[in-house]
C-alpha cells in the first residue's frame, strides 16, 4: 500500500515538474517571440495574420496563467491538508491571475486593434496626430501586465510556501526558492515606479524553475514521513527474519 502511494507521488511529483518546465518555456516564447510582431506593430503584417497571432498568444497566455492553479491542484492532498489557508490563498491568486491575465489580453486586443486600422487609414497620421493615443494604449496594456505577473507572483510565493510547510522540497532548496519568488516580486514591483526592471535580481527564479522541476523528477515529493515509515517497515521485515 505505501508502494502504491509512493508511486502514485511520484507520478504526481513528474507531471507537476512537467508543467513547470512547460510554463517557462512557453512563457519565454510568448514574451520574446509571438509578441513581438504584435508590440512593434509597424503595418507591414496583414491584419488577418495579426488577428490569427494575437488569437494563439491569448490562448498560450490563458494556458501558462492557468498552469498556476494546476500547480496546486496537483499537490499530494495528504500532505496539504494541514495547511489550508496556504493552500486556499495559492488557489486564490492563482484564480485571479488568470483573470488579470484575460484582462491583460484583452488591452492588448484593443492596442492591436487600433494600430491596425490606423494603420490601413493612414500610415503617416499614425506617426504624428495619433502617437499619443497608441502610448496611452500601450501603457494600459504594460500596466495590466505587469500587475497580471505581480498577482501570479504572488500564488508563486504561496506555491513554494506550501512546499516548505509540507516539507516536500528539501529545506535549502525551499528557502531558495521563496527567496528568490520574493526577488521577482520585488523587481515587478520597480515598474509601479514607473522604473525599469533590474534583471539581475530575477536570475534567482530562472534558476529555481529549472532545479525545482529537476529535483521532481528525480526524486519526487521529499517527505520525513514516509522515509520513516519505509525504515520502520524495513526494521519489521529485518526481525522477522
Amino acid at each position: 500500500m505505501q508502494m502504491l502511494k509512493q508511486e502514485k507521488d511520484m507520478r504526481l511529483a513528474r507531471v507537476l515538474a512537467s508543467l513547470m518546465l512547460a510554463q517557462m518555456v512557453i512563457g519565454i516564447l510568448l514574451n520574446f517571440h509571438f509578441l513581438k510582431p504584435l508590440l512593434r506593430y509597424d503595418g507591414s503584417v496583414p491584419a488577418e495574420q495579426l488577428t490569427f497571432v494575437l488569437g494563439c498568444a491569448t490562448l498560450l497566455a490563458m494556458f501558462v496563467s492557468s498552469l498556476n492553479v494546476a500547480f496546486g491542484l496537483l499537490m499530494p492532498k495528504a500532505k496539504v491538508k494541514e495547511h489550508q489557508g496556504m493552500f486556499i490563498a495559492l488557489i486564490a491568486f492563482a484564480s485571479i491571475g488568470v483573470a488579470m491575465s484575460a484582462s491583460e489580453y484583452a488591452k492588448l486586443s484593443e492596442y492591436v486593434a487600433f494600430l491596425s486600422s490606423t494603420y490601413s487609414v493612414d500610415p503617416v497620421s499614425s506617426d504624428t496626430t495619433l502617437e499619443h493615443l497608441k502610448q496611452m494604449l500601450a501603457t494600459g496594456r504594460n500596466e495590466a501586465h505587469f500587475s497580471a505577473i505581480f498577482v501570479s507572483s504572488i500564488s508563486l510565493l504561496f506555491f513554494y510556501g506550501l512546499l516548505y510547510r509540507a516539507a516536500m522540497l528539501p529545506v535549502y532548496l525551499a528557502v531558495f526558492a521563496l527567496f528568490s519568488t520574493l526577488f521577482q516580486l520585488v523587481a515587478v514591483g520597480y515598474t509601479f515606479f514607473e522604473l525599469s526592471i533590474p534583471t539581475i535580481i530575477q536570475l534567482p527564479l530562472v534558476v529555481t524553475q529549472i532545479a525545482v522541476p529537476v529535483y521532481f523528477f528525480v526524486v519526487g515529493f521529499k517527505s520525513e514521513t514516509i522515509d520513516a515509515d519505509c525504515q520502520i517497515e524495513q526494521s519489521s521485515q529485518q526481525e522477522a527474519n
